[in-house]
């Protein structure tokens, strides 16, 4: 049982890795051409909304983000609650499959569904962990690749770390019930800045071709208390006996 539960593992972390380098590549891509502004603040230029936002987010202790990314062959939604006091949780899905990701205190804790291990390891790995949750530290593989989406700096980076202009004003409106002022750029999508309080980015609007999708940002600087699951497969401890 031991030896199947290594091989399975070993498997499924190229799987993983596939999966993971896939959606970073379209949260980039999507960065780029689609920006929005914001407030008082309103009186700044384009790039000077767009640069306080995203730095003021980084710095962020805590954020939500929210939203799913359509593109061909690949449909991915984000549902995360992340802050930089290594704490935080949430699911991300891609194609169907879904698997929910838990940081505590340096610790990594994921639980895949029957169609995510399948698809992104095979049918043994589905069997014998579906619905389990796997556990083991934040610095060894697979769980290194979940870093980049649970802290508020690191998925700031990955969204906008080749966002460019030009940028253009395009008004304020209300979003996520947060007054803010939207940035264009290209004529390819929006980002949404608050015009309000730390002027945090609220929402990313994008089109890229085939590919669209909307993120959202929320609840900053919130309280972040993830749960340790109970139980769980020591997944180092897997693959040695696998091996």
């Amino acid at each position: 049982m031991f030896g199947d539960y290594g091989m399975a593992t070993h498997r499924f972390r190229l799987g993983w890795l596939t999966a993971s380098s896939a959606l970073l590549l379209t949260v980039i891509s999507m960065g780029a051409p689609s920006i929005a502004a914001a407030s008082g603040f309103t009186s700044k230029n384009a790039p000077q909304i767009v640069s306080t936002a995203i730095k003021n987010s980084a710095a962020a202790s805590s954020f939500s983000v929210d939203g799913t990314v359509n593109q061909p062959g690949s449909d991915i939604t984000l549902d995360l609650l992340v802050s930089a006091s290594g704490m935080s949780e949430g699911t991300i899905s891609i194609n169907g499959g879904s698997v929910r990701v838990i940081e505590i205190d340096g610790v990594g804790y994921f639980k895949a569904d029957t169609k995510f291990w399948t698809k992104y390891a095979s049918a043994a790995a589905a069997q014998l962990l579906a619905g389990r949750w796997v556990y083991g530290p934040m610095t060894s593989s697979p769980f290194s690749t979940f870093k980049q989406f649970l802290s508020p700096r690191n998925v700031i980076s990955s969204f906008f770390s080749n966002t460019q202009g030009p940028f253009t004003k395009d008004g304020t409106s209300t979003v996520e019930g947060q007054r803010v002022i939207a940035i264009t750029g290209n004529g390819s999508g929006a980002l949404y800045v608050a015009t309000t309080g730390e002027h945090f980015v609220v929402r990313l609007q994008a089109t890229k071709g085939s590919s669209n999708g909307t993120i959202s940002f929320t609840h900053y600087d919130r309280p972040v208390r993830p749960k340790k699951p109970a139980g769980g497969v020591n997944l180092q401890q897997l693959e040695k006996q696998g091996s």
